[in-house]
């Protein structure tokens, strides 16, 4: 740009210019964060002098007094003055002064101000600017949507200039995003390469209301940088994500950027992107905590992207932004260079990677073995698969566990779900700092699709954590990918890669076959019905109406789904979004058959007060019993560890636990407690 640089700082360029080149600043810088026109600096130690000092500021004449406004701050570090304190003196002294001088005051609007300023405490020396931008520069005015913990525009563009792209696409090379999330990369590099403004899509600046802003001068340089770009390119952009609904954000964000049929989008998970082109570069942002679950797991992400890179992509450079250095070495490459970023507060390493001497291969990559000890865990888990899969066929079951911690060495749990399988890793087991847990959880992804014989993107890995994390709810991507299996004749729809569960708790496989043999005829309440998989084997076998209660409404609108599957008709039967234990306390129904299975803790921002089922047992069951039938029968069950039953309950109550007859063969290692509760006659 056209303007004289006179410092560079660690956080600040200062430039010189004039009003018009201010304008070109803020439609075209890519990485600024603010662009800011100083209108006093001054030197004071106190607050007193910095209020002396502005008053001094005649400010009718940078804006009107029926205006609001507000003041932005940033401190130099190792400064000791209380930032909040000196803005709300400079605020003072702003409206003191429009006081003093008459004709009106202004109010100060920290949400929408149609002036915002900016006020620099430094060491003895400040600084009062006019901010130019009005909000950040990094919002560009296309992000339709966030997507999944989006990357701030400028910084992406950052990266662009530390890839050297602006020169590479006018070289006519590709770029590749294998992980796009929301597609940042994709679009401010299609802007670079087409030479749109990042500015252009914005509706507002903060320039707008600022008396000297020259409304002409802006237009001229709005009308240049419009024509300035250039829709043909000889570059190609492509960008790949597992998530179709993930895609389809991109689509309208590029959309917005006006750059929509610069950038090739397809569905494709790491493991399966090639390269384009014979040469190019490569960027990714790698998730902080992977759709696997957990940042404990995200070492294996790495490892998938760094296959990628070896398979596929030799003569590209890649640049991966990897915010947890530690998991960087799984790539199997080393970094040319080593760039520190800060993405917000967080600390990155932006690593340079080129590519050279890469294998072919299109299978599991030679390079990745598995330890001398994996071979007994694979052997278990055939020995266990042969066993159940027979048993399985004949009771027409879709999915079981096979494997549960049988090793010690080999701490994970293994579900099947037909010809795929989820891995459960419980932190617990592990010390995710510790490369030989990491080594273990390895060796079950290589050795486990062909130890059951599915493919390898069949395999699915969920960190299990208490609920103490606020995550009985949390998504973990975005694929939406169901499939159906089966217990006799009920179907269940499942998701093994969304969720930290898959929608069906394979554990209660007999406690729903109980469901479907005591409901006839009955009126059946299902408490924490999670996706009500419990209700469909009681409306199948013959329940006169089931009431599901959820807090949420996806698992709600999944258990209706389920319904639809097994030929029952989800408006025969209720479904209500509600907290439990509120609901019970409302409700004037009475059932014959209730079933309740609790999470052991929850967090909602639904309800005002957390769930604990050591606290909250006894008067959930209280309330419970209070609804049910005399000849009624309540099922609670509970994951809970060293939970006793309330001495209270037990003297109100017939109370039987019955767990050995509902736990099934396959989840002895890791059983529930069950009980039957009735009223005493």
């Amino acid at each position: 740009m056209d303007v004289e640089v006179t410092d560079v700082r660690p956080t600040a360029v200062h430039a010189k210019g004039s009003l018009r080149e201010g304008y070109r600043l803020v439609l075209g810088s890519r990485v600024a964060s603010r662009v800011l026109l100083p209108l006093l600096s001054f030197e004071c130690d106190d607050d007193a002098g910095l209020y002396a000092a502005l008053r001094e500021i005649p400010w009718w004449e940078h804006f009107d007094p029926h205006d609001t406004f507000a003041i932005g701050s940033s401190q130099s570090a190792g400064g000791n003055v209380p930032a909040h304190f000196w803005v709300q003196r400079a605020k003072d002294a702003i409206v003191d002064a429009f006081r003093e001088h008459g004709g009106g005051r202004p109010s100060v609007d920290k949400q929408a101000p149609d002036v915002r300023f900016h006020l620099h405490i430094g060491d003895g020396k400040h600084e009062l600017s006019l901010d130019y931008s009005g909000e950040g520069q990094h919002r560009r005015g296309y992000r339709t949507g966030g997507g999944r913990a989006p990357l701030k525009e400028n910084l992406a563009a950052a990266v662009l200039y530390l890839a050297d792209w602006p020169t590479a696409a006018k070289q006519g090379l590709s770029l590749v995003d294998p992980t796009c999330g929301s597609g940042t990369f994709l679009i401010e590099a299609a802007m670079m390469a087409t030479h749109r403004a990042p500015g252009l899509g914005r509706s507002r600046f903060g320039f707008e209301r600022w008396l000297g802003h020259d409304q002409g001068a802006f237009d001229a340089e709005r009308t240049d940088a419009l024509h300035a770009v250039d829709p043909t390119t000889a570059s190609t952009i492509y960008g790949y994500d597992a998530s179709a609904q993930v895609l389809d954000l991109v689509r309208k964000n590029l959309e917005a950027a006006g750059v929509g049929d610069t950038v090739s989008l397809a569905q494709r998970a790491v493991g399966k992107v090639d390269k384009p082109a014979s040469h190019g570069v490569v960027v990714c942002n790698p998730p902080y905590g992977h759709r696997l679950g957990d940042d404990a797991t995200l070492f294996l992400f790495y490892q998938a992207l760094g296959d990628m890179l070896k398979r596929g992509f030799d003569g590209w450079t890649a640049f991966v932004l990897a915010a947890n250095e530690g998991n960087a070495k799984y790539l199997g490459l080393r970094a040319q260079r080593k760039h520190v970023l800060f993405n917000g507060a967080i600390e990155c390493r932006l690593l340079e990677i080129p590519i050279t001497g890469a294998p072919a291969s299109s299978g599991a990559p030679s390079w990745r073995k598995p330890s001398d000890k994996a071979g007994m865990f694979v052997n278990r888990v055939k020995k266990n698969d042969k066993k159940r899969r027979r048993w399985a066929k004949q009771a027409r079951v879709g999915a079981y566990r096979v494997y549960d911690a049988d090793i010690p060495e080999y701490r994970v749990a293994v579900d099947r779900y037909g010809d795929g399988a989820v891995v459960h890793v419980y932190p617990r087991s592990y010390s995710f700092d510790d490369d030989l847990a990491k080594q273990r959880v390895q060796d079950v992804l290589i050795t486990l699709p062909e130890a059951l014989g599915i493919s390898d993107d069949a395999v699915f890995v969920k960190v299990r954590r208490k609920h103490e994390q606020g995550d009985q709810y949390a998504r973990l991507s975005q694929g939406e990918r169901e499939l159906t299996v089966t217990e006799g004749d009920l179907r269940f729809a499942v998701n093994l890669e969304d969720r930290i569960d898959t929608g069906l708790f394979l554990d209660h496989r007999i406690v729903r076959s109980h469901a479907r043999k005591s409901s006839k005829g009955k009126r059946v309440l299902n408490l924490f019905a999670y996706t009500c998989s419990v209700s469909v084997a009681a409306a199948v076998g013959g329940a006169e109406r089931c009431t599901s209660v959820d807090l949420s409404n996806t698992y709600l609108d999944w258990g209706r789904r389920n319904f639809t599957l097994n030929d029952l008709d989800p408006g025969a039967h209720r479904f209500i979004r509600e907290d439990a234990l509120r609901w019970l306390r409302r409700d004037r129904e009475r059932y014959d058959w209730i079933f309740i299975n609790p999470p052991t803790f929850s967090r909602s921002k639904k309800t005002k007060d957390d769930f604990s089922i050591h606290k909250h047992h006894a008067p959930l069951l209280d309330a419970a019993m209070a609804l049910l039938n005399p000849s009624g029968e309540l099922l609670f069950t509970t994951h809970a560890r060293n939970l006793e039953i309330d001495a209270g309950l037990e003297r109100r109550f017939d109370i039987a636990e019955c767990s050995k007859e509902l736990v099934p063969d396959d989840f002895q290692r890791s059983p529930f407690a069950a009980y039957r509760i009735k009223r005493r006659r």
